[in-house]
């Protein structure tokens, strides 16, 4: 279906619904299936605008991963090896359906010319914003996760 999770992502930030850069489209998995927590988008809408406001112009955020299946983790874990094995990949991978879309990864680059920010500044200002940040790929990408939101939506 063309189109498909081709819809902007809104956020209520103090009382008011602010509508963001980012769309559904950009979160979907191979089988275009969406699930992306609200946390995630208020995190990833504060680092593009704290990165603008520091370098004075237009700052993209790219996403490169969302939310993964089960299958899908292990296709990456056979490419990537897992974490306790000495890959990348986390067999409790914060990315898995069931903990809600609570992880995203991504790197971000100027908008005039396309150009990549450097992870250790991205990565330094990610972690006002996520709960759990690792940025150290050697493809340059961030993993960020709230993974404290599964403790406080527990207690509700």
């Amino acid at each position: 279906m063309k189109g498909r999770n081709n819809l902007r992502l809104a956020i209520e930030q103090d009382g008011q619904w602010i509508v963001t850069p980012f769309s559904m489209k950009e979160f979907e998995n191979k089988k275009g299936w969406v699930m992306i927590h609200c946390s995630v988008i208020f995190s990833l809408t504060k680092i593009r605008e704290k990165l603008t406001e520091r370098f004075g112009e237009e700052i993209e955020i790219i996403i490169t991963d969302s939310t993964r299946t089960e299958e899908e983790l292990e296709a990456l874990a056979k490419k990537l090896g897992w974490t306790d094995e000495g890959g990348t990949v986390s067999r409790n991978s914060k990315h898995l359906e069931k903990y809600g879309g609570l992880a995203v990864d991504f790197y971000a680059r100027y908008k005039r010319n396309k150009e990549p920010i450097l992870q250790s500044i991205v990565g330094e200002i990610s972690r006002k914003y996520f709960d759990f940040v690792k940025a150290n790929y050697k493809d340059g990408h961030i993993h960020g996760d709230n993974r404290k939101q599964l403790e406080l939506e527990k207690d509700l």
